[in-house]
């Protein structure tokens, strides 16, 4: 009997370590994903953005829209360059969560990029927007628009609770708002933390 019990105890034991190896496996998988997904929806991105940007040297059409894939319900409205953390990234109009796979994303609610007001920009703390983490004060942060870039300089950043905090967009100021998830080394996600980076625009 103890034998037979021996027995069955090593292919549950057995069992248990396989379907947790299998779990870590698809965790690794999925993480893996999301940033190769990442990368190459930036790729695609880059080529919507070059064709809004020669389409306004050649037509003067700064609002044309290029859809990065045909079925994409977003498209490039500016570029970021933040270069102390060598980042160049396409933003994308709308900060849904199926904008927000692809690249940072900037709320509709707001000024729209390089325009008088707040303009308030979204990312994923694990992805795009991972980079927030080692933005310091008095950082360079660029934002290109078709036929336009501004010069940002960081002065600030802060914690919020987005359940309580709104960034205020009633100014007439540019100013510039980089918002991600907090902390950034959260297991679980969807919480209610956000980290946010404020700049103003800066002469060149």
């Amino acid at each position: 009997m103890y034998k037979l019990f021996h027995q069955y105890a090593g292919k549950v034991s057995a069992i248990i370590i396989v379907l947790l190896f299998s779990i870590s496996l698809w965790q690794l998988a999925a993480a893996g994903w999301i940033q190769g997904k990442a990368i190459i929806a930036q790729q695609l991105l880059n080529s919507s953005w070059n064709a809004t940007l020669l389409d306004t040297v050649k037509s003067a059409q700064k609002n044309a829209a290029h859809k990065p894939w045909p079925w994409a319900d977003t498209w490039p409205v500016a570029k970021l360059i933040v270069p102390q953390q060598q980042i160049e990234q396409i933003i994308l109009a709308g900060d849904s969560g199926s904008s927000l796979a692809f690249g940072p994303g900037y709320s509709l609610s707001g000024a729209a990029p390089n325009t008088p007001g707040t303009t308030v920009i979204s990312g994923h703390r694990d992805t795009h927007f991972e980079f927030l983490s080692d933005v310091s004060i008095d950082d360079i942060i660029f934002l290109q628009t078709p036929g336009r870039t501004v010069r940002y300089q960081v002065y600030g950043m802060q914690v919020v609770d987005s359940k309580t905090y709104n960034v205020s967009v009633d100014i007439d100021e540019h100013t510039l708002v980089l918002a991600t998830c907090y902390p950034f080394d959260a297991i679980t996600p969807r919480g209610s933390l956000r980290y946010l980076i404020f700049a103003n625009k800066s002469p060149v």
